[in-house]
């Protein structure tokens, strides 16, 4: 299935979750085919930790890194000279590819070691492969386990987030595509595990309210009144404003009452929306979570914008 089908990347993974646990309880699933299934899930939900497990399993653990507790196996060191030896726990730092193979070719992996003077042999037999490739296996699971569980039961405002900004995210490209660039550049920076690329975040929801005022009621100089009375400075600097005039604007005299009380709540919000990004944009130590709601806000604002567009 194309991911075109799908109607958000989170219906994807848990859509891509579900099926790869079905084939592990039912017997299907190989170590490295389960593998790649949950690399997609953790590239598309941002799940460093996970990522950085199942790149490990599927190229290699690098010498000295430190390997899972089902990959530190007890050996027999054998003397290539005197034949004598003693058991010792060793790493294992093969990809599951490697493993596989040899599980599939039915033959046991050897290695030597060489210490000083001394060269010691020692195996890997086929019964130690498959229990490290069931590890393998269960570790998937319990991951595939927590995705599924958090994507139906814990992402409820995760997933009436993701539809908010893909309605937004159409209509606001249509309006203007340096807006697209924007919203572009704000989910870039927001899924980056870098914090410090996280402040930027604040100077595109500003920029976006900004474009957004532009497209909707352009600058003017001489200032608007509103339906009220009030007099509103509408020259370019004033794009809040100039999104207030516009909700006003388009408000039918039917609903004007509970418009105009919409307008001071959401003139209430852009502002403190704004003074939120710019916050954000000059602490280069901003945590996710404030970049995560400024995000959330910038949506929020701009889909009751272009509800009168």
């Amino acid at each position: 299935m194309n991911s075109k089908d799908f109607s958000s990347p989170r219906e994807e993974a848990l859509t891509v979750a579900m099926n790869t646990r079905k084939r592990i309880l039912e017997g299907e699933g190989k170590a490295v085919d389960v593998l790649r299934a949950c690399s997609v899930i953790a590239n598309t939900l941002t799940k460093a930790d996970d990522r950085k497990w199942i790149t490990n399993e599927l190229e290699g653990y690098k010498r000295g890194e430190k390997v899972p507790p089902y990959r530190n196996i007890k050996v027999f060191l054998r003397d290539v000279t005197s034949n004598f030896g003693q058991y010792e726990y060793t790493d294992v730092q093969e990809d599951a590819h490697f493993l596989s193979c040899a599980r599939e070719k039915g033959e046991p992996l050897y290695y030597q070691k060489q210490r000083l003077i001394e060269v010691f042999e020692f195996s890997i037999d086929i019964t130690t492969i498959d229990n490290i490739l069931a590890k393998i296996i269960d570790r998937c699971l319990d991951f595939l386990n927590k995705i599924i569980a958090e994507l139906q039961y814990g992402g409820i405002v995760e997933y009436l987030m993701e539809g908010i900004r893909q309605e937004t995210d159409q209509k606001l490209t249509m309006l203007d595509s340096r807006i697209a660039e924007e919203t572009q550049s704000l989910f870039t920076n927001l899924n980056s595990t870098n914090p410090a690329e996280w402040s930027k975040v604040g100077h595109s929801c500003r920029k976006i309210f900004q474009l957004l005022a532009d497209k909707v009621f352009p600058p003017r100089d001489e200032p608007y009144t509103t339906k009220d009375e009030k007099t509103l400075e509408v020259d370019e600097s004033h794009f809040i404003n100039r999104l207030c005039a516009f909700l006003d604007m388009k408000a039918e005299s039917a609903e004007r009452k509970f418009v105009t009380s919409e307008i001071e709540y959401f003139e209430s919000y852009f502002r403190q929306t704004v003074t939120y990004s710019q916050m954000v944009e000059h602490n280069k130590s901003v945590e996710k979570f404030h970049a995560n709601m400024l995000a959330i806000h910038t949506y929020l604002a701009s889909s009751e914008i272009l509800k009168y567009v």
